[in-house]
């Protein structure tokens, strides 16, 4: 499992990823990537929407949410290529949508 971090502008940058043992595994470790998120900060889940990644491999559960907790709130995308799943997430006080647009489209994942 890796993990790079970052903070700007009060918000919490981070992408997450893990390399799974078994094609199988990978649509479970999405959807409770997104399940982990929620009950950490007690939220109350948007419905989740459909997610492109460019060069992600297609899965149903590779999704973006906006979970809002008590004091704060997060913009999650989870989706995979091949067996590596990856979790991106801006975590901070209400807003950040436009820091999470271009965080999420500065996404490449490598041919």
């Amino acid at each position: 499992m890796g993990l790079a971090e970052c903070k700007a502008a009060d918000l919490s940058f981070s992408l997450a990823w893990a390399e799974l043992p078994d094609p199988a595994m990978v649509t479970p470790a999405l959807l409770q990537m997104r399940q982990s998120m929620a009950a950490k900060l007690q939220a109350s889940n948007a419905p989740a929407q459909a997610l492109q990644v460019p060069g992600m491999t297609p899965n149903p559960e590779a999704q973006l949410q906006v979970l809002t907790g008590r004091e704060q709130e997060a913009r999650i995308a989870v989706f995979s290529r091949g067996l590596r799943v990856y979790q991106l997430v801006v975590l901070g006080k209400k807003g950040g949508a436009e820091a999470w647009d271009s965080f999420l489209g500065s996404v490449r994942l490598n041919e």
